[in-house]
């Protein structure tokens, strides 16, 4: 067969077009993909460097915290101290050169005594499922408390004078952002962002530890603007 017949097809040559264009679209596609990849990985790097140190410090202290937890009208965690707070990791393999998949923040706070919850005998079910969102202990053996609840309107509970507060930072390596979620973040119950890699900066984050340690008391304006908070029962 001559080639140099075959060398001259139009046909041929249009399909080498479309090919080399397909390509070319695969590769910057592909470029694209790792740098957004890269991008979400040097975030949660960036949040686990400043939060490892955020916390070793804080551990060190362990100082009073200017906030308020408040349960409802007449139940509050007031004189807040730091107790103690970890930071950890997450690749999404083995492999040395995996992407980071999430950095979990967790504080642990006290208050100086037990914490009394004063609630009518119909909110007892509404209770329960409060506490445990929120990851409050009681003392009492709350079905025991049912059980022998005496013919009167209301029930009293001890708390635990003492809470946790969770953040998690996941990588999303689909759409390219940083999906945040806490628990007991800004007052009791869950909270949920969505951040931009480039948002998370040594900015925010500081603006982060201020806020935990109660020297701001508002939340960051980039984490106000993202957030669905929601008292999850």
């Amino acid at each position: 067969m001559n080639q140099s017949n075959i060398g001259k097809s139009s046909f041929l040559a249009e399909l080498a077009g479309e090919a080399t264009q397909k390509l070319e679209a695969q590769r910057v596609q592909q470029q694209d993909q790792q740098a957004m990849e890269q991008s979400v990985n040097a975030a949660l790097d960036r949040t686990f460097q400043f939060f490892n140190l955020f916390t070793k410090h804080l551990n060190a202290l362990e100082p009073d915290l200017q906030r308020v937890f408040v349960l409802d009208g007449n139940t509050h965690f007031s004189k807040l101290k730091w107790k103690r707070g970890i930071v950890d990791c997450r690749k999404q393999s083995l492999a040395d050169n995996a992407l980071l998949d999430h950095v979990f923040l967790q504080i642990k706070l006290t208050v100086p005594e037990p914490v009394t919850l004063n609630r009518r005998w119909e909110k007892f079910d509404e209770t329960k499922r409060e506490l445990y969102a929120f990851g409050l202990k009681p003392k009492e053996d709350l079905d025991e408390l049912w059980r022998s609840r005496p013919q009167k309107d209301t029930f009293q509970i001890q708390l635990e004078p003492e809470f946790l507060v969770r953040s998690y930072f996941q990588g999303n390596y689909v759409d390219g952002n940083i999906d945040i979620s806490c628990n007991n973040f800004e007052s009791f119950g869950a909270m949920k962002a969505k951040l931009s890699p480039e948002l998370m900066q040594a900015n925010l984050f500081d603006d982060i530890g201020r806020f935990l340690m109660g020297r701001t008391h508002s939340l960051p304006r980039e984490l106000k603007l993202s957030r669905d908070f929601s008292k999850e029962m």
